[in-house]
């Protein structure tokens, strides 16, 4: 590449400070242009195949993905990241299912005593045991002194039961709220003895959803082995078991909504009421991994620093009949994408160092992606600089598709980014100038609205990341007809539309690598 004048550098320096864009980016390597449609295909059509089985967290045979994507990294000359140098990150986690026949609930109201049995009450993800006592409403149950929102404020709820209305008021932003300042960990804290859940939106709909009942009853429910998340005993609540207990409120679905609509605050009450819960689980442990690995950078001094590229690699389930769910997009596309991206780093290292991960369990609840964060990091947290994930990124819309399912499905020339300009505003410039400048992809943010009610931000590997402030771009094409579906298939894969993305990915990745100084957060 030619050199500019001294005097053309000035000029377009300036021009960029002018337009709020940063100056001073490092120029791409070729090494970009090793990223090609026919690489992508390569490595999709071997971890989308029928043989993986779907490439399930806790299946027999999830291991042969990771050892592909191991061998991989080492040959491009990566180093393993994980304990003893190992490319591989182990962690454990426990599946567990209801015990129906000790699962209920028993609610009195004017003297009168209903007990409820799984099917009218569901436990998820709760803490087994036993609870009792006078019931209080304490609205979405969120106590954040730092946002200056206490809906505890003023309540005694010591050895009861706290009644919450799941989401999050008006002028409270989720994203920082830590696990103490929200549902169990938030009861607990305050004294209370168990929790009620009344559901809200999309997860509300399946609760209440009679022909998901069975799914729902025998729905495994899978957490880190060594997570302190589930606090008390806890239980969600179908709509006919939340009416009665809002009412005993004065207080219905409709009026929280409404009240959410109108930003009227919702009024803790304690109610003329009672609940007694009981909680069991029946539980087994299983192993997988993580694979990690670092490609050290040039710099004496930023080496010791690292920018993450991260998908995950699991899927789902093969199901009972046989079929299979490739995961060709979801998320076998960042998959690969961070493969292609990993090779193309290796053959001009950047001034920082690179830390690759392939997140297991995302499909479970970006259990992966937490355990790197919250439990044992592959490196230390305070020196990563950013993390630019890939979930799904591989389909386009066809033209004159009707089909309700592809409404938020990108065209060939779009993507979705969601969480450049949260934490790192430098990180959003870096991101839409380098786009500018190479693959001037269309960036859409509609999911980058915290109010979006797909809450996209939360919902893949990068979230873990954000919540310990660390900068993050999470890069999304969209759900479409086939998402968690066995249709999700290598032939429906737009593979140029990937490897536009993925070298803007690498692009923005290998600038921000090669700053002379950290990205400055957000005010």
């Amino acid at each position: 590449m030619k050199k500019l004048s001294a005097g053309l550098a000035v000029i377009l320096a300036a021009l960029f400070l002018s337009a709020g864009m940063p100056a001073n980016l490092a120029p791409v390597p070729a090494s970009v242009e090793t990223i090609t449609p026919e690489e992508l295909r390569m490595h999709l059509e071997f971890l989308a195949s029928d043989e993986l089985g779907g490439r399930y967290t806790l299946a027999p045979n999830f291991g042969i993905s990771a050892r592909y994507l191991a061998a991989h990294l080492k040959s491009y000359g990566f180093q393993g990241a994980g304990k003893n140098g190992d490319f591989l990150q182990y962690f454990d986690v426990v599946s567990s299912r209801p015990d129906p026949g000790k699962t209920s609930l028993a609610l009195t109201l004017d003297g009168k005593t209903t007990n409820y049995e799984m099917g009218s009450v569901y436990a998820f993800n709760s803490a087994s045991g036993t609870a009792s006592g006078r019931i209080v409403f304490v609205g979405r149950g969120i106590s954040s002194p730092a946002q200056k929102h206490d809906d505890y404020a003023g309540l005694n709820v010591k050895n009861k039961i706290v009644l919450i209305a799941a989401g999050s008021p008006e002028g409270v932003d989720r994203a920082k709220l830590s696990d103490s300042e929200l549902g169990d960990g938030a009861a607990a804290a305050h004294g209370a003895a168990g929790v009620l859940i009344v559901p809200e939106g999309r997860f509300a709909g399946f609760i209440n959803d009679k022909g998901l009942k069975d799914r729902l009853l025998n729905r495994e429910d899978i957490r880190l082995a060594s997570s302190n998340d589930v606090k008390l005993p806890r239980l969600t609540l179908t709509k006919e078991v939340s009416e009665k207990l809002l009412a005993a409120a004065g207080l219905s679905a409709k009026a929280i909504a409404d009240a959410e609509k109108e930003h009227h605050p919702l009024k803790p009450v304690e109610l003329e009421a009672s609940a007694s819960l009981s909680v069991a689980f029946q539980e087994h442990k299983t192993r997988t991994q993580n694979v990690v690995g670092v490609l050290e950078g040039t710099d004496p001094k930023l080496k010791s620093e690292y920018v993450v590229f991260s998908a995950h690699y699991d899927h789902l389930q093969t199901a009972k009949d046989g079929g299979v769910f490739h995961g060709a997009d979801d998320d076998g596309s960042g998959t690969v994408a961070i493969l292609a991206i990993a090779r193309a780093m290796a053959k001009d290292p950047p001034r920082r160092s690179i830390l690759i991960v392939f997140h297991a369990g995302e499909e479970l609840g970006l259990l992966g992606s937490e355990y790197n964060t919250d439990v044992a990091p592959a490196v230390p947290l305070e020196k990563i600089v950013a993390d630019l994930n890939i979930d799904m990124i591989g389909r386009s819309k066809p033209e004159n598709d009707q089909e309700s399912a592809d409404a938020h499905l990108t065209d060939r020339r779009s993507v979705y980014l969601v969480g450049s300009d949260r934490i790192s505003h430098e990180l959003h410039q870096i991101s839409e100038a380098t786009n500018e400048e190479f693959q001037k992809l269309r960036l859409d943010y509609l999911y980058n609205d915290p109010k979006d009610p797909e809450r996209i931000y939360f919902r893949s590997d990068h979230w873990n990341y954000a919540k310990h402030d660390i900068p993050v771009i999470f890069y999304f094409a969209g759900t479409h007809v086939d998402y968690h579906r066995t249709t999700d298939t290598v032939d429906k894969i737009d593979f140029a539309k990937m490897a536009n993305i993925t070298r803007l990915v690498f692009e923005t990745g290998w600038r921000v690598a090669n700053l002379d100084h950290r990205l400055e957060k957000s005010k």
